[in-house]
């Protein structure tokens, strides 16, 4: 019961994904990144060692069909699981079993693989592909979050017998795009917000986001130019939307 979304920003050099569901605490279970910010998820019935092999053999070097037949020769039940990832480059990937639960499928987009399983139907999947695209001139969490937000007034989750399952969890992940001149930054997440418990975990993440999206900067700031930066408190009471209790710990 799970609905997601791979992109690529090309002119910010960022990859990211998007991902909501009824389960618990989906953005440590699900996805996976490599050291070059190549992102993958592993859903459907999840299992981390098959992301965290894609993620190895795809810093290998390993082309998408040879990593997938090893796994089809390991996984007695990839048939029973979805795999989806956005190279650091811009290609995209994705694998749904035929034995996910329906509604279950992956669209490619601009820039984009949709995907999900135990889907209310294959309504979701386009209408996350279009927010994305219409998107196009936000920053690539805002337009991951769109779409998620899209794929969930699509109609979301539901069972065999229609009945809807609102997203309990969800997570948020940018990779890439900027840093400290002179250091490899691909790996570096300036997002990477998670919902992992509450009754309506997009529009939790959407609070966390709309809070919290200016804090990346800020660390950035404290890590390169120390004596240019202004107190954590004074900073958050003139940035931030909802800022933490008074006199956090600097």
């Amino acid at each position: 019961m799970t609905f997601t979304i791979l992109g690529h920003d090309p002119v910010a050099d960022q990859t990211g994904i998007g991902i909501a569901t009824v389960s618990l605490a989906v953005g440590g279970l699900c996805p996976f990144m490599t050291l070059s910010g190549d992102l993958i998820t592993s859903q459907a019935y999840a299992r981390q060692e098959v992301g965290l092999h894609m993620a190895r053999r795809i810093t290998d070097g390993a082309e998408w069909e040879v990593i997938m037949a090893e796994l089809a020769s390991r996984d007695p039940y990839l048939a029973n699981r979805q795999i989806g990832v956005v190279r650091r480059d811009g290609t995209l990937h994705a694998h749904s079993g035929t034995d996910c639960r329906p509604w279950t499928g992956h669209q490619f987009g601009d820039h984009c693989v949709v995907m999900g399983n135990f889907l209310s139907g294959e309504q979701v999947l386009p209408a996350m592909a279009d927010a994305f695209a219409a998107a196009k001139a936000e920053p690539l969490a805002e337009r991951l979050l769109q779409a998620l937000e899209a794929g969930r007034d699509a109609g979301g989750q539901a069972d065999a017998a229609g009945r809807h399952h609102t997203e309990r969890s969800a997570g948020l992940k940018v990779v890439g795009g900027g840093g400290i001149s002179g250091i490899d930054d691909r790996a570096v997440a300036p997002i990477d917000f998670r919902v992992d418990m509450h009754d309506r975990a997009v529009d939790e993440l959407r609070r966390l986001y709309r809070t919290m999206h200016k804090v990346p900067g800020y660390n950035a700031l404290r890590s390169s130019n120390p004596p240019e930066t202004p107190g954590l408190a004074a900073w958050e009471s003139t940035e931030l939307t909802d800022p933490a209790p008074p006199n956090p710990v600097q």
